[in-house]
């Protein structure tokens, strides 16, 4: 019996550790997290891509792709590439909670393309990938960012 005990509380250890959380963003679809009218008119249906959504709106298309990583790494990635750092409300209406936002845009011959990842939670990420033609980083990464709010406030809580 007494070398019993170390091996049952050895089993219920291992159980216990090894057990790995819930998926991130189990039952999300992403493309239910923008719509026609966030950035325009959608001019086709999204398409899925396992944890991504291609969407199609009239002046742009926007890839959101739900990331299950840590914030300051995929962060840090934009920052030292010309980046900049900032804040969303992520709150539904009448709440405040803002979450941190990276945002990095670059104009490649009239096409502008802004990369941003906002937290959810820790350990969860909504990527955003915007192009427009545009030579206006600016007006760009502020459509990046409302499109990134849209997307917080349409996920469950």
């Amino acid at each position: 019996m007494i070398r019993l005990v170390p091996v049952l509380l050895l089993a219920l250890t291992a159980c216990s550790t090894g057990q790995s959380p819930a998926p991130k963003f189990e039952g999300i679809d992403p493309c239910t997290l923008l719509a026609s009218g966030d950035a325009g008119q959608l001019s086709g249906s999204p398409t899925r891509t396992d944890r991504s959504c291609d969407f199609p709106f009239d002046s742009l298309t926007a890839r959101l792709t739900l990331l299950s990583a840590k914030f300051s790494d995929e962060s840090q990635k934009l920052l030292s590439d010309g980046g900049y750092g900032g804040v969303i409300d992520g709150g539904q209406a009448g709440e405040s909670d803002d979450r941190p936002l990276t945002n990095k845009c670059v104009d490649a011959s009239g096409e502008v393309t802004c990369d941003a990842v906002v937290e959810v939670r820790d350990g969860q990420l909504i990527g955003l990938k915007v192009l427009q033609r545009s030579h206006d980083l600016n007006v760009v990464g502020q459509v990046t960012q409302g499109l990134a709010a849209k997307a917080m406030e349409r996920l469950p809580k």
